[in-house]
């Protein structure tokens, strides 16, 4: 099962900064196997280009038993403001294990 957490657009003096001219969207979602009772995270990325939407996303399934630390693990994501590209190093980091990596670009 997959929960909306929440979503932000990164402000746009942070893009500027990096010389990125188009709106971008990060969304996060709780992800929830039912029938292992663990639990892991989903964030899409979406950049507004004016050629059309780009979407990149990533999922980190099975990094907990623990549903309120996976609800902490969102709530720094989204303050933070973090992307599907660093968002496996940063898991790694919270939850002290390596992860398999799963970043779909479209």
């Amino acid at each position: 099962m997959k929960t909306f957490f929440g979503g932000i657009f990164i402000e746009t003096s942070k893009l500027k900064e990096e010389g990125i001219e188009y709106p971008i969207k990060v969304e996060y979602y709780k992800l929830e196997n039912e029938k292992e009772k663990t639990y892991g995270i989903e964030i899409i990325k979406k950049e507004y280009r004016s050629i059309g939407t780009k979407v990149e996303t990533e999922e980190l399934k099975s990094l907990s038993k623990d549903e309120c630390k996976i609800e902490r693990m969102l709530e720094l994501f989204k303050k933070n403001e973090v992307t599907p590209i660093t968002a496996g190093e940063i898991a790694e980091d919270f939850f002290g294990k390596t992860l398999a990596k799963s970043v779909k670009l479209g």
